[in-house]
């Protein structure tokens, strides 16, 4: 499936000054870019978190090595983002738990795992047990949205919703009588993208092998 394009936030930013009554004309548009862009940015991640859209789903798969027992998440994976973790043992792939036991230097099979931040801002995975063999490890997580601060910077949800979403957040900030009309749309097109998201189908990235789970009580 190709990755769908959406508008830039030039041409949302254009839409939304004339819905708001602000024209067409740059100089004027470029006077109010500043909270129009704000409006903006803040729907597209409003919109990421309310909906698992499908086409941001992804799956890292990374080796974890001899003794190794840190991975770092990849670079669009978000703290809040991670949707499960998997270790590969054989032909099986076990889905592993959040929470790192007391007893910390144990090898074997990962079981658990514990996302940590550090202060340089990378996100890891903390894995136990120590594995005393390479294995591979799945993070399934929805991708971040990209860069949407430049004027051709794409959106990365749908930007019909974006657009809704900032109008109905403006025409409130700048007291237009026709808010609740905008909203009401907003709301039809939300309940319609979380009907057309839902029940996103992890099992598609380990076709050919079985998903199995662990249930390890951590004293």
């Amino acid at each position: 499936m190709a990755t769908p394009q959406f508008a830039t936030l030039d041409e949302l930013r254009r839409r939304l000054a004339i819905r708001l009554g602000f024209g067409a004309q740059a100089d004027v548009i470029a006077l109010q870019a500043p909270i129009l862009d704000d409006f903006l940015q803040s729907a597209q991640m409003y919109l990421w978190r309310e909906v698992a859209w499908r086409h941001l789903q992804k799956s890292h798969t990374e080796k974890l090595g001899v003794d190794q027992r840190v991975l770092d998440l990849p670079d669009d994976a978000d703290i809040s983002s991670i949707k499960r973790v998997l270790v590969r043992d054989g032909n099986f792939w076990y889905e592993v738990s959040a929470g790192l036991p007391i007893r910390s230097n144990d090898t074997g099979v990962p079981l658990r795992y514990e996302l940590l931040a550090h202060e340089n801002g990378v996100l890891q995975l903390h894995f136990w047990p120590i594995p005393t063999q390479p294995i591979d490890v799945a993070i399934e997580y929805s991708a971040k949205p990209k860069r949407f601060t430049q004027t051709t910077d794409r959106a990365s949800v749908p930007d019909d919703l974006i657009f809704l979403h900032a109008l109905v957040n403006a025409k409130a900030h700048y007291r237009q009588p026709d808010v609740q009309a905008a909203n009401g749309q907003l709301e039809i097109g939300l309940r319609r993208a979380r009907e057309a998201n839902f029940g996103v189908d992890d099992s598609r990235f380990f076709r050919g092998y079985e998903v199995r789970y662990v249930d390890y009580y951590v004293r």
